[in-house]
Parts: C-alpha cells; structure tokens; sequence
C-alpha cells in the first residue's frame, strides 16, 4: 500500500514565531564546529582518483532505533557502482572500523580487508578505463555514538558534513566525487522519513513502513541525509514558476508535535523566487526542511533537498541561510576543503541579499557590516583560502570558523559587488551558477574566479588573490592636502598607504569622497595595485574636505585619513583642526615658533566672522584650545590663523 501525505496549500495564516533575525551564519558554523565525526562527476580542475563513484544503492533496517533503549545499529547493504578512470585491480573506500563491520563483499572473485578505517577491495581482474562495475557491500552499524548516525526519543537521523558518511554506510567521502543516491530505509509505521531526490515509493508492510528515495541529482558523501521520526508533521507546499506555469517546486517542512512552521512556509515562496531569479532556476526536483531533536545541537545542515534544523529553529535568516546553499555547495560543491569558503561565504551573503529582497539595500549594507564587525572582533589570524585544506581536513573549529569562512567570506564577495557594480556582479554571479561545466559538479576556488573574470570582462585575479590567500586586512594610514595653483585652478593630493605588518598588500578600488566650498561634491575611483601610491585630481572649485571610502564599502579594513602638512604649513607656522568634520567642537592646535601674536578666525561663506580669539607671545608650542561650533549652522568655515609673519587658513565642515 502506498503511504499517503496531507498536501498543504500554499496560502498558510502567520503564526506568531517570525522570528526573522536569527543569523543563520553563526547558527551554521556553531553547530558544525560542534561536529566530532572523524575527518575525514568532477569539474575541470576538481581532484581525480583511479575511480569515480556513480551511484550509492543503500538498504537500510533501521526499524530498532526508534524505540527505547534507541539502538543505534542497524545492518544494511551499499551497492557502489563507479566507473574506472584509471586501470585498477583495487578500490579504497572509507569506512570507519569503529562504526562499521563488512560481513562480505558481493563480487565474485573479490577479497577485501577492513583496517584502519579503509575498506581495501580487490576486485576479480583489472578493469580498465571507461569500465563500469557493482561492488555490494554487506555490513553492520554498531550500537555506538559516531556523531554522524544518531537515534533517540523517537527519532533517526544523519548528519556528515565534513566526514562523517564514512560512519554510516562505506563511501568515496570527500566531496570531489558526487554520485546519485537510491536509499531504502524499513521504519515503524508511524514513523515518517525523508531523504535526497524524490520519494519513489511508501510501502506498509504491516507495522512496517519501508521508504524508498532516489536522488537524479549527483551529490558528495557529506550531503547525503536520512531525517526521521515517530509522528512527525509533514506539510508540503509548492512554489509556483511565475515564468512557467506548468512548473511547481515541492518543499517538504518535517516538523516535531508542538512546532509551528506555518511562519517559514509563507517566506519560503518569495524566497525561492528571489534566489532563483539571482542563480538561476532552483537545481533539484524537491527542497525540504526537517526539524530534529536536541541531538542536533545547534543551526542548520543544508543536506542536498533536505536540509536539517535544530528543534523549533524555524527562522528566516536560518532557513535563507541553508537554502541559498543549494545552490552553493550542493548544486556547485566544493572539490576539496580549501573551497568551503564558496559555500559559506555565499550563503552568508545570501542572508543579506534576502533581507535586501524586502528591506532595501540599506538592510543588506547593515548586514553586511555586522559580518565585517564579527570577523574584526573575532579575526583568528589565518586566510580564507588554504590549500593545505585540500590533503588535510582541519579541526571543525577552524574549518567551520564564524569569522572568518562565514563572515570574511562573506564580506570579500560584497566588496567584489563594490568592486564590479551590480549590473556586472549579478551577471557574473548568475553565469557562474548556471554554467553547465559547473552545475551539479564541484570546484576548485580557481574555477570560480576565472568564469566571473569571464563574464566581468576582466581578470578578478588582482582582486581574489590576495584577499582569499592572505590572513588579516588592510590597515590604511592616509594622507591628503589641497594645492592652489591659479584663481580656478585646484589639486587634491591624496596619499594611501597600508601598514599592516601581519599581511601583505591587499589591492583594492578606492572612492574618495571630496566635497567643494560651493557645496556640491564628487567622488573619485581608483584602483590601488601598489602600496605608497599618489593621486593628484584637478579642479576648477575649491577643495574644503576630503573622504576615503566615505560609504565604507572596503568594509574589512582599518583606516585613518590625515591632512598631509603640505596643506598646513608656511613658513614655521602650523595649524591643525579637528575633528573635521564637526558637529560640536573643534580643537586647534597650532605652532608658530617666530609669532608674538596669535590671532584666529572663524569665517562663514559670507565673510562674518562667527568666532574670533587672540593669544599673546607663546612660550609652549603647540598652542591648543577648543572652538565651540555646536550653535553654528551646518556648513563650509574658514579657520584662519594671523601671525607677524604668516597667515594659514583650514577648511571646516561642520555637521550636525
């Protein structure tokens, strides 16, 4: 018989958890830095081993574990059929001694041995390049806590991600060799499952309900997911192609007894339309989200069509953070480790992209600058990008870091969108994600900036390089002045300078923002590929102030901005102001070694003088002492400083 689900229309009543702040970034990375599972079709510069995985053919009795005590082992049969890039007598695959024992293996003629987490199979003859082959495998999971299978209080449940599938059913597990999955699960029958793909069939047998799903869409190891429970609810609602109507996307919600996820159900649809109009149409045949136990500790897991949540963690900026990831890094997966920053970089900055869907780009920038306060409050010290990653898999503490895969991630692809503005960005993002060299395929960090350098007309190299490579940030220590050479004839002179000493050189597009005497104002663009370099812009106005980066785009930096003594100094006379800017008060300080008298001016647009003082022969130098500008009008000020023998004027902006 097949086992029937209750369809739920699209049009569900909020409910009163909307909470929509949660960040998904630091929900994500908290619960997989909590992970303790053993470490564990390509794209063109993906890793290659003498085999690739084609398809996992799981059998799974699970039945036990949903009642008390909950044991954990079960026994199962995995029919791995791959195909032979390479001659080979032998496959390797992973399979952790601790939580599998292989009774035999299913081809004639072979032999296998078991050690040191390696399944070692010797197949019955060589078997030569482009040969597809079957090898079943018979094993048993042991009653063990692995971090990877779990069962208690009613519910079955996986979860891999970085290698923990080797714990649960023998496999190829690094996430360069993605397969398809076709997963038959014996549970209860009140019991409810769900995997990757589409369900393919329900059976009751009995007390016994057996489960049957196949996944079209190739997927890593990591991925791979069974979600399940004793009276789960399951509402499934369809988001509706506005492009084609004969299309509808399925998205399954597993939610406990006593959960409400009617909330998420309603912002699931605008979101699907949001993304996929960004990245193209979404890449599976289902999506789904499960709700788990206190087991799964914290956030999310974005497992291919079936996402994994903590108990009750319906939240928006969860659920956006985990769908965005199908299709950054389950769709387009990473080939090795050192690419985790595509899944969770994008993902992050999917968070904001959202809340700009409905909020405007001011809740995205406001998003964004929350991700480059995290990783400059909590900067570890180490770089994106490390290739090292790609042969040894790091501690999930560093893998799955907020600060840095998450949120410094994140900020380097909002300052590519600074970078390349929106029309070429979104373009080159879309291409990216719907080139078929990469879709459903993995990637290595070089694949990635080479098809956005394509689709963006120029090479991204400059820029990704040593962002991604190179720990730390940029410590600016800039310098300006403004230069008279005629009635209507200014320089500005700006001076960028890095000074960081725990990084290299980080090349970056600067806006400087210089605001005239007359009010109006204009920003500069240029791009900074040498450290100590010199820009000297012309003008016809008055230069009064001077900004870098004045909309803190370059959003992972420190900076400081000075005026250069070449707009302050005549003769053995100088004058400081600050702030400048002001909105309340300006202190001065002033040096004049040969001055009997010091006499100072404050000037408006008009010529009224609005404030006036004057000192004797000064003994101590730098003279310094505060001008009251809180009760002046906003606007442009001249600070004049009359010695015996020179005159220096300052600009001032005042602003409230």
């Amino acid at each position: 018989m097949v086992f029937g689900c209750a369809l739920l229309v699209a049009g569900i009543h909020a409910s009163a958890q909307t909470v929509t702040d949660a960040d998904g970034a630091q929900m994500c990375s908290h619960k997989k830095q909590l992970l303790v599972a053993a470490p564990a079709v390509a794209g063109p510069n993906s890793p290659r081993h003498s085999f690739d995985v084609l398809n996992y053919t799981l059998e799974m009795d699970i039945y036990r574990s949903f009642f008390s005590p909950y044991p954990k082992d079960f026994e199962a049969m995995n029919t791995v059929r791959f195909r032979v890039d390479t001659a080979l007598s032998a496959i390797d695959l992973d399979a952790v001694n601790s939580s599998l024992v292989v009774s035999s293996v299913g081809l004639s003629g072979s032999t296998y041995t078991h050690t040191n987490d390696i399944l070692h199979i010797v197949l019955d003859r060589v078997y030569e390049p482009g040969e597809v082959v079957d090898v079943s495998i018979a094993y048993a999971h042991n009653n063990v806590e692995d971090a990877a299978f779990y069962a208690g209080n009613g519910h079955v449940f996986t979860d891999n991600e970085p290698e923990g599938a080797r714990h649960w059913f023998p496999c190829w597990d690094k996430p360069s060799d993605k397969a398809t999955t076709d997963i038959t699960a014996r549970v209860p029958a009140s019991a409810r499952l769900g995997s990757n793909g589409l369900l393919a069939d329900s059976t009751i047998v009995g007390d016994t309900l057996i489960y049957h799903w196949i996944s079209r869409d190739p997927l890593p190891t990591y991925l791979a997911v069974l979600s399940s429970r004793t009276d789960y609810n399951l509402d499934i609602i369809y988001w509706q192609d506005p492009e084609n109507p004969d299309y509808q996307l399925p998205i399954r919600f597993y939610s406990n007894p006593g959960e409400d996820a009617s909330w998420i159900q309603q912002r699931i649809l605008p979101m699907v339309t949001h993304f996929s109009g960004a990245y193209g149409e979404f890449p599976f045949e289902k999506d789904g989200y499960a709700s788990l136990n206190s087991q799964f500790t914290w956030g999310g897991m974005e497992n291919q069509s079936l996402t994994s949540l903590c108990q009750n963690c319906w939240y928006e900026g969860l659920v956006s953070h985990e769908f965005a990831h199908q299709w950054f890094g389950d769709m387009i997966s990473p080939a090795t480790w050192s690419e985790i920053w595509l899944n969770e970089g994008f993902a992050t900055w999917s968070e904001a992209y959202w809340k700009e869907a409905e909020g405007g780009y001011s809740a995205y920038k406001s998003s964004i600058l929350n991700r480059a306060s995290n990783y400059l409050g909590n900067n570890p010290g180490w770089p994106i990008f490390n290739p090292d990653w790609a042969i040894n898999t790091p501690p999930n503490s560093i893998l799955f870091n907020t600060a840095i895969t998450y949120s410094k991630s994140a900020c380097v692809i909002h300052q590519l969108r600074y970078i390349l503005g929106d029309e070429k960005f979104f373009q080159a993002i879309h291409d990216y994600a719907t080139d078929t060299n990469y879709r459903y395929k993995s990637v290595k960090t070089v694949d990635f900036i080479d098809r956005i350098s394509e689709s963006a007309g120029e090479d991204l190299h400059w820029y990704l390089d040593p962002w991604l490579n190179q720990p730390n940030h940029p410590v600016y220590a800039n310098e300006y002045y403004f230069v008279q050479l005629a009635e209507n004839q200014w320089e500005v002179h700006f001076d960028t300078r890095q000074t960081q000493t725990n990084a290299g050189f980080f090349p970056m597009d600067l806006n400087i923002y210089v605001l005239f005497t007359d009010l109006t104002d204009t920003v500069y663009r240029v791009r900074n590929l040498v450290n100590n370099e010199s820009f000297v812009f012309t003008s016809d106005k008055e230069p009064g102030f001077l900004s870098f980066d004045n909309s803190n785009e370059i959003v992972l930096k420190q900076a400081s901005l000075i005026v250069g003594l070449n707009g302050q100094l005549i003769g053995d006379s100088q004058m400081k102001a600050i702030p400048n800017p002001a909105s309340n008060t300006v202190m001065v300080s002033a040096v004049c070694e040969s001055a009997s008298t010091l006499e100072f001016k404050l000037i408006n647009t008009t010529g009224v003088v609005v404030y006036t003082q004057a000192f004797g022969k000064q003994q101590a130098n730098p003279l310094q002492f505060n001008i009251d500008v809180g009760h002046l009008p906003s606007g442009m000020y001249t600070l004049i400083m009359q010695s015996n023998s020179s005159t220096v004027a300052r600009k001032i902006l005042v602003l409230h």
